[in-house]
Order: C-alpha cells, then sequence, then structure tokens
C-alpha cells in the first residue's frame, strides 16, 4: 500500500527536483529559451549532485551541498529581473511531459517495486551504502574496509543527492530512480526535438521509448506475457541488447541506465551547439560550459559511455569549426597562421564573439573543463579496466542484427532513397564484408557511408555516431573477465544502450524533417492528424507497459517499498533488517557468504553495512585478487567464524567487524558454534540473532 510516509517522500523529492530546475532557469531562459526546462532541470540535478560530492570530499555535510543552488536561486531573483519565471506557464509542454512519463513508470514501480533479481541487491547496496554514511569515496558494502572507487558510483550517488537532503530511506529512492531518469531524459529529447522539428517535435521521445522489433515478432508469435520483456533484450547470441523501455520496466537501478539521463542530456547540447552556434556570445559560453558539465559526469556515472561521448565531442567540435571556415583557404597554413594571430590579439571574451574563434574552443575547452571538473573524483577510482581488445570473430547474424535495431534502419534507408538510386556503386563498399560473412557491419557500414556524404545536420551527426558505435561492437570488443563464450557480452551490452539514444534520436529527426516537409505542403487537417498520432502513440507507449505490469504482477496492493516483499518470504529477515537500518553508527557486520545473483548478502545489500565479502565474483570484476589471496579467503573466514568459536571473535576483529548476524541462511549454511563470551545479544526474533562485539 501506497502510505502517506511514501506520498510525502514522492512529493519532497519532486520539490527538490524543481528547486534545482528553477535555480537556473532564469539564467538559461535569456540565452537558451527554447531549452530552458530540460537543460535547466538536468544541469541543476547533475551540479546539486557535484556540489554534495566536494561538500563530504571537503570533510562538510551533505546538505551544504544545497547552497550553490540556493545562492544560484536568490541570485536570478535578484539580478534577472526580467520575467523570466512568469514564462513557466507557455512551458506547460514540458511539464506535462516530465509528469506524464514521470507518474507512468511510478505506477509501474508501484506494481513491481521488489529489490530482487538481477543487479537489484547491488544497487540497493550503493544507495544505502551511500545515504547511511556519506563518505568520499562510498564505503563498499560487500567488502568490509573496501570502497566503491572501484566502481563508477556516481550515477548512483546523484540519485541519492536528494534522499540526503531530506531523509527519504533507500527502499522508497529504489522506486523514485527511474521514474525520475526516465522523466528527465524525455524532457531533453523533447528539447531536441523543439530544436530541429516543427510540427513532429515529441517524434525523438517516442522512438525512446518504443520497443524493439524483436518484442514484437515474439509477441505475434504467441510468447508468454511473463517472459516477453526478457527475451526481447536477449536477441544477439552471447549478448544483452537492452533498450531505455525494458530497463525502466525491468527496474534494475544500475550504471548504464542511470546513465541515459546524461547521455540524453548530452544528445541536447551537441544538437544545441549545432543548431544555436551564432545566436550569440552568451549563448555559445553556456553552450560550451553546460556541455563540458554533462561530459564531465559521464566518466564517472558509467566509464563506458566515455567510448561514445568523448569522441562524439570532437566531432562535434571539428563540425562547428568547419562549417565556419569551410572552403580551400583554411587549408593554407598561412592563413592558418593568419588565423592564430588575430586569435592572440582579440583576447579574452571576445574570442566567443567570433562563432569560429568560439568553436575552435568548444573543441579545446569542453574537454579541459570537463577533466578539471571532475578530476578528484576521476582520479581517485582504481577500476581494473579491460584487458585489451579482440577482434569479434563470430559476426552477429543479421536477422538478429535487425530484430534489435530494424526501425532505425528503416527510418536511415527511407531518409537515404534517393541517394541510393543514384549511386548504387558505394554497395562495392560493403563488398568485403559480404565476402567474410560479417553482413550485419555491411549493414551499418552502407547506411554510415550514406550519412558522411550527406552529413546535412544534427540528425546525421548523431546517426554517424551511432551507426559507428555498431559498427565497434560487430568488429571489436574489449576483453574482460566474461569468459569465452560471453567475451562480448559487456561490450555489446553497455555500448548499445548509446546506440539506441543516438540511432533513435537521429531517425526520429529524419522521419519528423520528413513529416515536417509533407505537412507544409498540405497544412491544416493533415498536421493536426500527424500530431495527434504521435501523442496517442507515445500515450500509448506510457500507458499500456503499467497497465500489462499491474497485471502481471497483481493483483497486489502497489507500494513504493521496495523491501516490501521481505516480509512475505523473509519475514524474520525483513524485522532484523528494520532494526539494523535504525542502528545509528559505522558498523561492520558478518553474515552468509554465497554465490551472486542469489538471496545472499541480503544483510549487506539492504542496510548497506559492509560485510565481509559480498557477491564475490562482482568484487572479482571490481577489483582482481587484489590484495593477494583475498578471493575465497573471505569466504572461508566467515565460514570459520561461525563454526570455529575459537577463531570468532579473532577474525571478526581482523576485520574490525562488530555485529554477527544469525539467520536462517546462516543456519542453513554453516553449523553454527560461537563463544558465549565476548558476544552480546542485541537484537532477537524467531529465527534472527544479531550479536555484538565490543572493541576495547
Amino acid at each position: 500500500m501506497i502510505e502517506s510516509g511514501q506520498i510525502i517522500a514522492v512529493l519532497s523529492w519532486l520539490f527538490l527536483l524543481f528547486l534545482f530546475h528553477l535555480s537556473l532557469y532564469p539564467l538559461i531562459k535569456e540565452y537558451l529559451p527554447k531549452i530552458a526546462v530540460p537543460v535547466s532541470w538536468t544541469a541543476g540535478f547533475i551540479l546539486t549532485a557535484l556540489a554534495t560530492w566536494y561538500a563530504v570530499f571537503c570533510g562538510l555535510p551533505p546538505y551544504t551541498g544545497l547552497i550553490p543552488i540556493i545562492v544560484a536561486y536568490l541570485c536570478t531573483g535578484i539580478f534577472h529581473k526580467t520575467g523570466h519565471y512568469k514564462a513557466i506557464p507557455s512551458e506547460w509542454r514540458y511539464y506535462l511531459l516530465f509528469f506524464g512519463v514521470f507518474l507512468a513508470m511510478l505506477v509501474v514501480r508501484a506494481y513491481n517495486p521488489d529489490i530482487n533479481g538481477a543487479e537489484k541487491f547491488m544497487d540497493h547496496g550503493f544507495l544505502a551504502s551511500i545515504l547511511r554514511t556519506p563518505l568520499v569515496p562510498p564505503l563498499d558494502p560487500w567488502f568490509a574496509g573496501g570502497f566503491l572507487n572501484v566502481y563508477y558510483y556516481f550515477g548512483h550517488w546523484i540519485i541519492a543527492t536528494p534522499a540526503m537532503l531530506t531523509g527519504i530511506p533507500s527502499n522508497i529512492l529504489f522506486s523514485l530512480a527511474l521514474p525520475t531518469i526516465a522523466a528527465l531524459s524525455a524532457v531533453n529529447l523533447y528539447g531536441v526535438g523543439h530544436l530541429t522539428l516543427r510540427h513532429t517535435r515529441l517524434l525523438p521521445v517516442l522512438a525512446f521509448f518504443i520497443v524493439n522489433p524483436y518484442f514484437i515478432y515474439l509477441a505475434l508469435t504467441g510468447t508468454r506475457a511473463f517472459t516477453l520483456l526478457w527475451d526481447s533484450s536477449r536477441v544477439i547470441q552471447d549478448t544483452i541488447n537492452e533498450y531505455p523501455l525494458f530497463s525502466f520496466l525491468f527496474g534494475d537501478v544500475h550504471a548504464h541506465v542511470l546513465g541515459i539521463m546524461t547521455q540524453s542530456f548530452l544528445v541536447l547540447m551537441v544538437t544545441a551547439a549545432l543548431v544555436l552556434w551564432r545566436d550569440g556570445t552568451r549563448a555559445r559560453v553556456l553552450i560550451l560550459l553546460l556541455t563540458a558539465l554533462g561530459l564531465s559526469v559521464i566518466p564517472v556515472v558509467n566509464s563506458w559511455d566515455v567510448l561514445i561521448w568523448a569522441p562524439m565531442i570532437l566531432v562535434t567540435g571539428f563540425c562547428l569549426i568547419g562549417r565556419e571556415y569551410a572552403g580551400p583557404s583554411v587549408l593554407k597554413i598561412q592563413d592558418i597562421i593568419h588565423t592564430l594571430q588575430t586569435m592572440i590579439r582579440e583576447w579574452g571574451v571576445q574570442w566567443f564573439q567570433n562563432p569560429g574563434y568560439a568553436a575552435v574552443f568548444y573543441l579545446l575547452l569542453v574537454p579541459a573543463l570537463s577533466l578539471a571538473l571532475i578530476s578528484p573524483l576521476l582520479f581517485g577510482m582504481h577500476t581494473q579496466g579491460i584487458a585489451g581488445i579482440g577482434f569479434v570473430h563470430t559476426p552477429t547474424d543479421i536477422w538478429q542484427f535487425i530484430m534489435v535495431h530494424g526501425w532505425f534502419f528503416a527510418a536511415f534507408l527511407f531518409s537515404f532513397r534517393s541517394e541510393l538510386r543514384k549511386v548504387p556503386w558505394i554497395l562495392l563498399a560493403i563488398f568485403p564484408f559480404f565476402l567474410t560473412g560479417y553482413l550485419s557491419a555491411a549493414l551499418a557500414t552502407l547506411i554510415l557511408i550514406f550519412v558522411i556524404r550527406r552529413r546535412s545536420g544534427s540528425a546525421d551527426l548523431l546517426a554517424a555516431g551511432g551507426l559507428t558505435i555498431l559498427l565497434f561492437c560487430e568488429l571489436i570488443y574489449l576483453a574482460d573477465n566474461m569468459g569465452e563464450v560471453y567475451y562480448r557480452m559487456n561490450t555489446v551490452f553497455k555500448l548499445y544502450i548509446g546506440a539506441w539514444l543516438l540511432c533513435g534520436t537521429a531517425a526520429a529527426l529524419m522521419i519528423g524533417n520528413e513529416l515536417d516537409a509533407y505537412i507544409t505542403r498540405k497544412p491544416g487537417r493533415t498536421s493536426r492528424l500527424v500530431e495527434a498520432s504521435i501523442i496517442i502513440m507515445l500515450c500509448l507507449c506510457l500507458i499500456v507497459p503499467p497497465v500489462i505490469v499491474s497485471t502481471i504482477h497483481g493483483p497486489h496492493t502497489p507500494t513504493l517499498d521496495g523491501m516490501a516483499w521481505l516480509s512475505q518470504s523473509h519475514r524474520e529477515d525483513a524485522e532484523a533488517l528494520a532494526f539494523l537500518r535504525t542502528l545509528p553508527g559505522e558498523h561492520i557486520i558478518v553474515e552468509a557468504a554465497g554465490d551472486d545473483y542469489q538471496y545472499t548478502s541480503r544483510v549487506s545489500s539492504f542496510t548497506g553495512i559492509p560485510t565481509i565479502i559480498g557477491w564475490q565474483f562482482h568484487e572479482y570484476m571490481w577489483r582482481g585478487n587484489n590484495p593477494e589471496g583475498w578471493y575465497g579467503e573471505r569466504g572461508n573466514n566467515i565460514r570459520t567464524i561461525y563454526e570455529n568459536p575459537d577463531q570468532t571473535i579473532p577474525l571478526m576483529e581482523r576485520y574490525r567487524a562488530d555485529l554477527l548476524y544469525v539467520g536462517p541462511e546462516e543456519q542453513q549454511k554453516y553449523t553454527i558454534s560461537i563463544p558465549a563470551h565476548d558476544l552480546q545479544e542485541l537484537y532477537r526474533n524467531r529465527d534472527v540473532v544479531i550479536y555484538r562485539h565490543e572493541y576495547s
């Protein structure tokens, strides 16, 4: 049941999001009026999270991170008396879209709130750890004495920021995370439509929320509703092919999903750079700074996205430069020297008065500012990284490839239908792929060639980026420790979301331009019919999933409490965990070790209290076996703690553990034999006892 406390949590959450948004809105409205709402919303969220992180980094309480936002809000009210806040009612479409998406996804979470399955234990553990003990870097709940600097955790920090400031518990926060990511991403893509389309501005949002072709194929062939969604994300053999709607319905608050917000923000900023670059000096400066802000958090939210967005920003910079200095003279060395001399003479802000000079600085300053902004966080990370790169030796089946990306390929080919007839010789460029059996790479390359030949605007740039990712995944993989069978799983899994965003947005813009042109030729009723059709399709994309989810997972009373399921299936654990979540202070707890993706490490995952070892293979992927020999040793030591009373206290002290959890899982896995002395009973219910060891 959605209780009053949960409603208050939702309202306080939305209040803070609006505060983040309103603090920047007047400034951005003045110089980037078409996209003031999405830019201020996402940028305000990211800036507040960064301010909170830096506050904790400097030893200050998390709430001091609100100070810059409050100051910005007051300053905009004092120094920008231009009535920009009065323009907010005219932006009602943005707000309607935000609330529509947010509420639709919130209903999905209310009917399927369980923090159970996939990697939800891990993701909740991250959130719980950040909220319980706000440290930089946060404590690793699955590795006593370790920190989360072995993983890109900042996406979880962003989501945790409003909860740190309002006191929203992690089990409710988990249900608020994905509706927020979905709503802000939708608003960002609607902003892209505002910049580039006239009558079909919602099309990028529609592309964002559609299912892949394989989902339709499975539905038409009679696949059971319960497995339909899952099967549609496992199309290409031995890989994972998630798409945004799948991720939001599945409900895993994972890094690649949290990264959708930052990626959609950069899609908006790249489009803004190409469309608004000549709108004035301050607009250019603002675009540069906002792009740097978005790029800065990419490597610490989901590091894989750097492979997409670092090149995308560089290519955008070159596109801006090429557009301003088009022509053969740019190749003359004397002209380049003259340009540089002029830039040196016209130093300072005057550089940005010239769109060409500003384009050069976009190319140079965006990466530099991004690195400077996030360097303490970035250089404090100690991730494993990759072991190298390899060549994909098993080409993707062309049928599987089309079943994942078919909608976008169809849109691209339709957009290039005239070019296909004019230059059929381009087919020769993909002939080597046919000879070697890489048919999927051939298809991506064919469309990419046409995009590069045309390069007429933001749609082509986004399409080129998405197609390059797909081609990369068809030819190259990044080696990790997933084994020989799943050698390219992570490469495809992590990069396909970005490819969907880029290709989906590009396809929507291409189709939107075609429809806009058609409407211009036949205005009136045609315009209203097209616009109404898009709205209806988007509404269906937002209404149908909650209805289906509520049907599959019902009947039961909806709730936003992601831990409510424990009271039904693991009642004793639920009561003990509720006690531990209220226990003040820093602790380390001993609980049963077990396999990944099982009902193991549940105490640390649901409380944020570190345990000696959680999901071991996950920790191995993050840390390797360093310090030497920890893999397996920690699990063996846990068994000794429970079964050898002479070693219980020495081993607990070795890991500085002060709590010992004895519940059904521990009783089933170990022959419990613990000392009667040096352990005080802290909590007891029917099947769970929690002991405490007092350190002198």
